[in-house]
């Protein structure tokens, strides 16, 4: 299991950001903005989150695919959906880091 948004996955290293944003409204509001393929399921990925959230993004690997990254603060995770270029959810899953910023586990959701 490897860090999605650290490049851990094949294909990932040089993902380039389609999205960044710091409110779950506003990354509600550019899903239009993104791929018609992979809005669905971005859509419903970030409608999973909380107000309290930050950072969301998606980012584009080099191999077509996309990377949605949403952040809650509070307890240290970051959430990942890894999409494919046809809108197939290929993973999701969850990185939580203790207080010094160590990965201290990766979940499967």
């Amino acid at each position: 299991m490897g860090a999605g948004y650290h490049g851990g996955f094949g294909g990932t290293r040089g993902a380039r950001t389609v999205y960044r944003g710091t409110s779950k409204g506003d990354a509600l509001k550019a899903i239009p903005s993104l791929p018609q393929s992979i809005q669905k399921g971005v859509k419903s990925f970030l409608k999973g989150s909380s107000n309290n959230y930050n950072h969301y993004s998606v980012q584009r690997t080099d191999s077509g695919g996309y990377i949605a990254r949403m952040e809650n603060p509070g307890s240290k995770a970051i959430y990942y959906k890894v999409i494919d270029s046809t809108g197939k959810t290929l993973r999701v899953y969850k990185e939580t880091y203790d207080p010094n910023g160590r990965l201290v586990h990766t979940k499967e959701k």
